[in-house]
Order: structure tokens, then C-alpha cells, then sequence
């Protein structure tokens, strides 16, 4: 099957011009962080929604072939996860008013969308599309559990390069720089519920859209009993703290090792797998 990118000039500009505003946002996201450049402070926000919208306008682009309808191809999933990773992080923004993290969760946006540009021009078709509305709200549920589950592990993260300079004394650039220790307490409980809000979304969508479609998905595969398991932990995670008497430090730690399971995982799948389940019909 020939390739729908390369054969549309419109939609090549548009992968190479995505990919390079989220390179260029990032940039300016960084500039800001670790500079404090006043260009970049000044045009970072509208650099990140010019990016957002020519996003949003280019997967209507792409999935017109397929009737508006977004496939289950891992190029595709990539780009839409790059896509939530930025409304996200633009929606904690304007909400908290707190914009030094958006370098770190853009630059995974950055990572995810250059990848699936690669696989978009590198590939032959777009994947099967889903059909079904339970189909199309595990598509999206589980899309938006990934994001969250990336946006909670990176804030874990910096939670814990805070506390290390805090505890050592080191009153240094990220404790400037950073939103304090509460503050990032608050954005991982936050991103926690999200993300197993919609893993639970995720699950139960899957198992409508089998109901009302003819589309036949292997509850034995291992991608479906990793997704179970991770529900299971993250579900737990809600909890463990009351139950075990686990501090924040011991929550970011498995919140991370969550986090880089999921991407590895996610990573896999995309390089050795054209979709994400094996479906027939």
C-alpha cells in the first residue's frame, strides 16, 4: 500500500511542520527554565498554541482518508498522545499559573510526535480504524491514561530532585525555578486520579466496543493483561499511602518506575507492532 504521506504534499509539510514546532516550543520552554530569556518567556505560550492547533488541524488532515476516523496504528496513537501530553501541561498552565515545568512535559511531547512522524513517512497505510462509539472512547481513554501517567511520573520526578536539594541544603536553581514541594504533591495526586479514571474508562470502553462491533480483541494478549496490571497498580497507588503509611517520597518512586514501564512498553509496541491489538474481523 503506498504510502498517504509522501503521496500528499500537504500532509508531508505538515508532519515535518509539527514535529518542528513542538521542537520549537520545547526550545523556548527551555530557554525560559534554564535561562530566563526574555523572548522565550514573552512567545513561549503562543508558540505552544500555535502548536496545539496546527496539531489538532493536522490529524483532521490525516485521518480524512480514513472518514475523520483515527486508526489504531502506533504512529497514530503516538501523535495523539503528543497532542494530550501539550493540552494538558497548556491546561495546568493556565489554571495554575505556574509555567517552569512545561520544558519537561514538552520534551516528551517533542520525543513522541518525531517518532511518529518517522513511523508516519516510513510506513504503508494508517492502520485499521475503529468503528464503534465504545471503541472510540477506549481509543481515546487510554490515550489520555498514558499522558497522565507520564505527566504524574515527571512530576514525581522533579518532586524528588526538590526534596534531594531541600534535604542537602542546596538552595540552587530548581529550588528557585521549580513550583514547590506542595505544589508538586498536589499536580501527582492530581495526574494519579486521571490516569486511573481513564484507565478504568479504558477497560470498560474496550469491552462495549466489543459488544457493539464485530471486531474480535484477545483478552490473553499481552499488551491487554499489561494494561490490567498496570490499572491494578495504579489503582492501588490511590490508596497504598492511608494503607502502608507511605510518604510522598516513596509514592514518586513508584509513580516513576510506573512511568518508564509504560513508556518501554509503549516504545516496543510501536517499533515491533504495526497496532496496538491484534484484531480481526
Amino acid at each position: 500500500m503506498d504510502n498517504i504521506i509522501l503521496n500528499n504534499t500537504l500532509l508531508t509539510v505538515l508532519t515535518l511542520a509539527v514535529s518542528l514546532l513542538y521542537i520549537v516550543s520545547m526550545g523556548l520552554y527551555g530557554a525560559d527554565f534554564f535561562k530566563g530569556n526574555a523572548f522565550a518567556k514573552t512567545y513561549k505560550q503562543p508558540a505552544l498554541i500555535v502548536t496545539i492547533v496546527t496539531h489538532i488541524a493536522y490529524i483532521g488532515f490525516l485521518t480524512a482518508p480514513a472518514g475523520y476516523r483515527p486508526s489504531y496504528s502506533s504512529s497514530m496513537l503516538m501523535s495523539m498522545v503528543a497532542l494530550t501530553l501539550a493540552v494538558i501541561y497548556m491546561f495546568i498552565e493556565f489554571s495554575t499559573k505556574t509555567d517552569k515545568t512545561g520544558f519537561f512535559i514538552l520534551s516528551f511531547s517533542a520525543g513522541a510526535e518525531i517518532l511518529a512522524s518517522i513511523l508516519l513517512l516510513t510506513s504503508s497505510g494508517n492502520g485499521p480504524a475503529f468503528s464503534g462509539i465504545g471503541i472510540g472512547i477506549h481509543l481515546f481513554a487510554a490515550i489520555f491514561s498514558f499522558s497522565a501517567i507520564t505527566i504524574a511520573g515527571l512530576y514525581s520526578f522533579l518532586y524528588l530532585l526538590l526534596f534531594r536539594q531541600i534535604k542537602n541544603n542546596e538552595f540552587g536553581f530548581l529550588f528557585e525555578n521549580l513550583p514547590n514541594l506542595e505544589v508538586l504533591e498536589q499536580l501527582i495526586k492530581h495526574a494519579v486520579a486521571f490516569g486511573f479514571l481513564f484507565l478504568t474508562i479504558t477497560l470498560l470502553a474496550g469491552v462495549i466496543g466489543l459488544i457493539q462491533t464485530s471486531e474480535v480483541i484477545n483478552f490473553f494478549e499481552t499488551r491487554l493483561l499489561a494494561l490490567i496490571v498496570i490499572w491494578l497498580f495504579y489503582g492501588a497507588s490511590l490508596s497504598i499511602k492511608k494503607l502502608f503509611g507511605w510518604d510522598t517520597i516513596h509514592m514518586a518512586y513508584l509513580l516513576i518506575i510506573f512511568f518508564v514501564f509504560v513508556t518501554i512498553l509503549i516504545i516496543l509496541m510501536g517499533i515491533f507492532s504495526p497496532t496496538f491489538h491484534s484484531i480481526s474481523f
